[in-house]
């Protein structure tokens, strides 16, 4: 028979149960990985959106940023030109001085630590009536002139006739400077001059950005921990930001510090003039902190540094590499346990087939002598007196299986109950023994047995009398005809010792530990009969007493069984009984048989 058609045997092929439990589970498995794969797609749905919401955090940083910098800016040009742009000229009065304006400008300035130093710093004044221009330091440069000249001339062209200062940008070769000028007017509104200053833009933003980094924060504050600090002043939050602010022409007008690597954040003012950009970049760990955050892997917000190096972090696995694996993980524990459950089952129908056979057998031996007898067919009293003696061992051995079945049953349901009592082992042994020396008889074995009473022990007496019942079973089926069958009792220090030898195959070394296994029987099991209980209810019964059971190789081949149980000190008085006759007897009446020449095939 071929390996397929073995699989589609009778006794191979699945159940109903199998076949659905199969389907489910490769189901199972299945829409773990479909999951997995859907999670991992949401996952990276998730940072992608992570993302975008941090750059929207560093979007507004960068506003919040370039209001506040603008807002020092407008704030630095009204108190500076307020003079200008808040005064009105009667007909008859004079025009302010260019040093008297200049002095009071960079006076004001200076107090507000605008374009300190600058070399690109210069004051001017245009007459607006006789276009006379008058000019210092970096406004008086030809080509800076020029363009100031343009500018206000290209305002008056459009009448604009707003009373804040303007702003404006002028070349100076390849640099521009930044302009603010307010118009002097007259009682009706008219520009009568035109006063303003030229700085350099990289100069003032470099004083501006310093002041706006040191004392504004620029992230929601339940995204950023208090204590979340790496630079040496805690009062600035340029340690969790970088900010750089470029021009249309990508010229880098400010920074805070080199830019952090990773996402940015953007926000484009237009000022009139130009496109500024202001750029914010996250610090690495708290960005980090963030992305954790935003997905839904770190149970709280903010920035912790001792967290984001944690080792079990490291360790974690992300669900949708987790799922697949524990669903073959199940898949594998439960291919195991269908497996053993198939094993099961058919030790289980084995055991069935075991039992039925070996209940069968003394049923049909029962009915077969008493039907005979109640027919009256036996020649003699003898005869009769002799089927009676095999309906009684038949029935006793039918006892014997009965019981231990529901000792097995008891202990595979954990429901068996020791009922102990001052028990002489001598004396029991005697009686199974004597119980079955007509079975070894028939067999043509011979059991020789040395038990001395008085070694009392506190047991069951029907627990105890299965594991000899069955230890001299198994001795009777596994040994050979003509074997001689040893039986001990002794008494070793504070332990009782029982062995029982046989002259059979023995068991190798490597099978020992199965053979306490329930439904376990070395060999064929059309051929060793049996019902594959009987060992691993005798290791029961004996641990239940405290005892322990060994098996090794006989003497001369054969399988010892030792069984070791604490003794229970003998008791003055107790009647004894008179066994020692019968030991005797059967011992001598052994040995001298063995002695005897064979005849008819007996052994």
């Amino acid at each position: 028979m071929t390996r397929w058609a073995a699989l589609l045997d009778k006794d191979h092929r699945p159940s109903l149960g199998t076949v659905v439990f199969g389907v489910l589970l490769l189901s199972m498995i299945g829409l773990s990985i479909v999951s997995g794969l859907a999670i991992r797609g949401l996952n990276e749905q998730r940072a992608r959106t992570a993302d975008a919401a941090i750059r929207e955090y560093g979007s507004l940083g960068a506003r919040i940023f370039g209001d506040r910098a603008f807002g020092i800016f407008e704030g630095t040009r009204l108190r500076v030109l307020s003079p200008i742009y808040a005064r009105r000229l009667r007909a008859d009065d004079a025009l302010p001085s260019l040093d008297v304006f200049a002095r009071d400008a960079a006076t004001e300035m200076d107090e507000l630590g605008f374009a300190v130093g600058d070399t690109n710093r210069g004051f001017f004044v245009l007459d607006a009536r006789t276009q006379a221009y008058r000019a210092t330091g970096a406004a008086a440069r030809p080509a800076v002139t020029r363009g100031l000249i343009a500018d206000v001339a290209q305002r008056r062209s459009a009448r604009d006739r707003r009373t804040q200062p303007f702003i404006s940008l002028v070349s100076d070769g390849s640099v521009k400077l930044g302009v603010s000028y307010a118009a002097l007017r007259d009682a009706a509104g008219e520009p009568m001059a035109y006063y303003g200053y030229t700085y350099s833009r990289q100069r003032s933003w470099a004083s501006i950005g310093d002041q706006v980094m040191a004392g504004v924060p620029l992230l929601p504050s339940d995204f950023v921990d208090p204590d979340f600090r790496y630079g040496t002043d805690p009062s600035r939050t340029d340690s969790l930001v970088a900010v750089r602010v470029v021009d249309e022409a990508g010229t880098v007008l400010y920074d805070s510090r080199p830019p952090f690597p990773g996402l940015e954040g953007d926000f484009v003012f237009n000022t009139g003039q130009s496109a500024l950009t202001v750029r914010v970049t996250l610090h690495p760990t708290l960005l980090a902190s963030l992305q954790r955050t935003l997905r839904g892997m770190d149970a709280g917000g903010g920035a912790r540094s001792a967290a984001a190096g944690s080792r079990w972090s490291r360790l974690a696995l992300p669900i949708e590499t987790l799922l697949p694996f524990v669903a073959l993980v199940l898949a594998a524990v439960a291919g195991v346990g269908l497996w053993r459950e198939r094993q099961l089952q058919r030790a289980r129908r084995d055991f069935v087939a075991s039992v039925s056979h070996e209940l069968r057998t003394p049923l049909a031996q029962i009915r077969m002598f008493t039907e005979t007898m109640l027919l009256k067919r036996e020649r003699d009293e003898d005869e009769r007196l002799r089927w009676l003696g095999i309906v009684s061992r038949e029935s006793r051995r039918l006892g014997d299986l009965v019981e231990n079945i529901l000792l097995f049953s008891h202990i595979d349901a954990d429901r068996a109950r020791l009922e102990t009592e001052r028990t002489d082992l001598g004396e029991l042994v005697e009686e199974i023994v004597e119980g079955y020396v007509p079975a070894a008889t028939e067999r043509g074995m011979r059991i020789v047995a040395d038990a001395p009473s008085r070694i009392f022990c506190q047991v069951d007496p029907r627990a105890m009398r299965q594991v000899v019942v069955n230890l001299l079973d198994n001795a009777l089926k596994y040994g050979p005809r003509g074997q001689v069958i040893g039986v001990e009792l002794e008494r070793v220090g504070d332990q009782a010792r029982l062995v029982v030898r046989d002259e059979g195959p023995g068991i190798p070394p490597a099978e020992r530990a199965k053979i306490w296994q329930p439904f376990v029987r070395l060999g064929d099991v059309g051929t060793s009969g049996g019902s594959g209980i009987g060992l691993s209810v005798v290791r029961a019964i004996v641990s239940m007493h405290e005892g322990t059971i060994t098996v090794d190789d006989a003497p001369g081949g054969g399988a010892l069984f030792t069984v070791s149980l604490p003794i229970r000190e003998s008791v003055q008085g107790l009647s004894v009984r008179a066994t020692g006759e019968f030991r005797a007897s059967e011992a001598a009446a052994a040995r001298a048989a063995m002695t005897e020449p064979r005849v008819d095939g007996a052994r």
